[in-house]
């Protein structure tokens, strides 16, 4: 019999009989390990972060976000009037401040503390996990054993919900952040595992699990937003791994769209958009403007069409064109409303912004295999930009050179948007690495003149933005390392046949460039504007 709470009821809450292995050491001389704080989680349970609550916490890890939201929830970006800031915050309202907005799939912070706290023991050692990395004193590397602990403990098991689904899936993002990719992969897989035997996939999930009051509604928003959230994961590590598909792409699925963030924070849902409503929004006599979240999701569904396509240089490929045809389509359909990332309160829709960032991304997975931009030669298990099969032997399409250019210009514009970049998600990363890749390759033998000055300002944009975002996230210092080993290989490549050597940036120029560039500032901001967050840890939870 299903578990109420606040009037909304649970699925089966069968314990998982199947945890994984604890992770193994991380290998002497493994890739980048250097950069992950937190590449061994294994700490005795005298060091758990748990036990540090301070005197005032008691011993419900929700007391302290209970105590602020009597206060205020709005927590403010870092650009904004500083007054109404508190000088310091705990785990939870650095969760919510600084990571929320970019994987809005936990309940806004009013309902979540409203949840009675058996109902989130597995969820909240991950959201206190990912909150650690923007604490610079926070004990990453505890807070990841925790998490660990919570979720795959063969002693206890954790429920099979979708609350622990909604765990892996954070888990899984958070490890990517912390650059442990083959972990990373397995907790996915198992969210996977577990969604589909819920059959989280279907409308009667989240339609079933609830009633019909406010409590009700978000908890069913929460569970089509975890749903979709592991989907966006799911195609985001096959795009970044060059991977032929991903596994949620081809099952089917009922699941209705999320709706806007806004009115997911207030609490007020609106009756779901179905796919198919959203797939017909092309022929319907009147338009239909859904919620930037399914524009989001679309994106990531065309990633799965360019996947599809794999790394073929055939310019006479059918599925290459229909893909094409559906990254422009993308942008041809997008209601007015929709074509502008700033709003008029001056803030970044991020889902908006992470559709852009998917798009083009993809437009570079599919182009710049059949252009004259070299690829890059890093392997499959330590890169956002695995090797391909490019080889510079094919004869070069100017067409594909230019669209994977744009691009790659396009994302070099998403980092400049008026925003920290700490707020962004954690997967930017990869994608502003992408995107430096083509640019060093044309720099370095096609572009010349203003064009080949524009490419090297946004190496240095690019290179900038990720010594930011290494601040917070270990796997941007990681990639760092790796566009300097891409540079060497973009610089000892052969010139194509027909080509002629015209570029204006040498490979110690890059090196410099990775070595020496500071944080990236924005004139007209402060260190904070782009880099650590202003809110320090009060050593709460």
């Amino acid at each position: 019999m299903a578990k109420t709470m606040m009037g909304w009821s649970l699925h089966n809450s069968n314990t998982w009989s199947k945890p994984l292995a604890p992770p193994p050491p991380p290998a002497a001389g493994a890739t980048c390990s250097a950069y992950s704080k937190s590449a061994s989680p294994q700490v005795h349970a005298s060091s758990s972060p748990v036990s540090q609550k301070s005197s005032g916490s008691g011993n419900n890890p929700l007391d302290t976000i209970r105590a602020h939201y009597h206060g205020s929830t709005v927590f403010r970006s870092p650009q904004e009037s500083q007054t109404i800031i508190p000088l310091t915050a705990n785990l939870m309202q650095l969760y919510y401040a600084y990571f929320h907005s970019a994987h809005p799939l936990c309940l806004p912070p009013q309902y979540l503390a409203k949840t009675p706290p058996q109902h989130l023991t597995i969820v909240l050692p991950v959201m206190r996990f990912i909150a650690s990395f923007f604490a610079t004193t926070a004990p990453t590397e505890a807070f990841r054993a925790e998490a660990e602990a919570a979720l795959f403990s063969p002693t206890s098991p954790p429920p099979k919900n979708g609350f622990t689904v909604q765990a892996l899936t954070l888990f899984a993002i958070g490890l990517h952040s912390d650059n442990d990719q083959e972990r990373c992969a397995e907790v996915k897989d198992k969210a996977i595992e577990m969604a589909l035997d819920l059959r989280m996939n279907l409308r009667d999930f989240s339609e079933s699990s609830t009633d019909n009051t406010e409590g009700g509604k978000v908890l069913a928003e929460c569970w089509r937003r975890t749903w979709w959230e592991l989907y966006f994961l799911d195609g985001l590590l096959a795009g970044f791994h060059q991977k032929d598909h991903f596994k949620l792409w081809s099952v089917p699925c009922t699941v209705p769209l999320p709706c806007e963030e806004p009115d997911y924070g207030r609490g007020i849902i609106p009756e779901p958009h179905s796919l198919n409503q959203f797939d017909d929004r092309y022929f319907a006599a009147e338009q239909t403007v859904f919620s930037s979240f399914a524009y989001r999701i679309d994106a990531v569904r065309i990633l799965g069409q360019v996947l599809a396509v794999g790394q073929d240089s055939n310019p006479e490929n059918q599925m290459a064109d229909a893909a094409d045809a559906s990254l422009v389509n993308w942008g041809l359909h997008l209601p007015d409303c929709k074509k502008e990332l700033v709003g008029k309160d001056r803030r970044i829709d991020e889902m908006l912004f992470q559709a852009h960032m998917v798009i083009n991304a993809s437009t570079i997975y599919l182009h710049r295999p059949k252009s004259s931009l070299a690829s890059s030669v890093v392997p499959d298990n330590t890169s956002c930009t695995p090797e391909t099969k490019y080889s510079t032997a094919t004869k070069p399409i100017a067409l594909h050179t230019a669209k994977a250019l744009q691009a790659a210009n396009t994302i070099s514009k998403l980092i400049t948007l008026p925003c920290p970049l700490i707020k962004h998600t954690p997967f930017f990363t990869c994608v502003i690495t992408l995107a430096a890749i083509v640019h060093l390759s044309a720099c370095s033998w096609l572009l010349h003149g203003d064009e080949g000055f524009l490419a090297k300002e946004r190496i240095r944009l690019g290179v900038g933005a990720l010594k930011t975002l290494e601040e917070v996230w270990n796997v941007a210092g990681c990639v760092l390392m790796q566009v300097k080993g891409v540079a060497r290989e973009v610089f000892s490549l052969q010139v194509p046949e027909g080509e002629r050597f015209t570029g204006i940036i040498t490979e110690e120029e890059v090196n410099r460039y990775i070595e020496e560039e500071r944080t990236l500032e924005i004139i007209g901001g402060d260190a904070d504007y782009h880099g650590l967050p202003s809110l320090d840890w009060n050593g709460e939870l």
